[in-house]
């Protein structure tokens, strides 16, 4: 009956959505003479994920579906994965394209974006504009002072690019001026990332990190 009945409904073309839900009310019977089947195979990506109550969301954005909710879920969202390749799941692989197959989640994919920036921004030199700022900071010091705080602006800088957050901080100089141009106001900075003088430079928190002899470490760390 089963088979018949997903036949007949490929013929009339129904929708991908009908076409299930009628699929789910001729197998309750199927599925109470036949219960789940356990997981086939294990995916190789099973610390890269977040168990939520309806399904499993991986960090690169893609989300798997208990199989035994998968009807209902369809109604819900755009189904690609699942946790386990049950009977069912075969039986639906077997009437629908390739493309719509639904399968077990094997790798995650690496992160990859593309900051949403003004091209000023996005190809601004960190280092030049760090120190331009630190200028304005540093001009009425000593040359001592000011040497010790030009070095602690270098030090961190590199620690910045070790880590890779180099983007990171142009997003938020253009954060920062953009809040400026606005007029408006923040808070004075709290945290461990008001250690960071570099931080506090380009105007993120008021806590002079050098003066209170914070160090860096207590914010960026391995």
């Amino acid at each position: 009956m089963l088979r018949q009945l997903l036949l007949k409904l490929l013929e009339w073309h129904i929708h991908r959505t009908d076409f299930l839900f009628l699929w789910h009310q001729a197998i309750q019977p199927y599925q109470s003479k036949h219960p789940m089947t356990p997981a086939e195979n294990h995916t190789t990506a099973n610390l890269y994920k977040t168990e939520l109550s309806d399904r499993t969301l991986w960090f690169d954005g893609d989300s798997s579906f208990n199989a035994q909710n998968l009807l209902r879920l369809l109604q819900k969202y755009d189904i690609r994965y699942v946790d386990q390749i049950t009977d069912d799941v075969k039986e639906f692989n077997r009437h629908v394209s390739n493309s719509q197959e639904l399968i077990t989640k094997q790798e995650v994919r690496p992160p990859s974006f593309e900051w949403l920036l003004p091209d000023e921004y996005k190809n601004l030199d960190v280092l030049e504009y760090v120190l331009n700022q630190l200028h304005s900071h540093i001009k009425l010091l000593t040359k001592d002072e000011a040497d010790l705080r030009t070095l602690r602006v270098l030090k961190e800088l590199k620690l910045y690019e070790s880590h890779g957050l180099f983007d990171v901080l142009r997003t938020i100089i253009f954060v920062i001026n953009t809040l400026s141009a606005a007029k408006t106001v923040w808070g004075v900075g709290r945290g461990s990332s008001v250690s960071s003088y570099v931080l506090y430079v380009i105007g993120v928190h008021d806590v002079d990190s050098f003066a209170y002899d914070l160090q860096i470490e207590d914010f960026l760390h391995d």
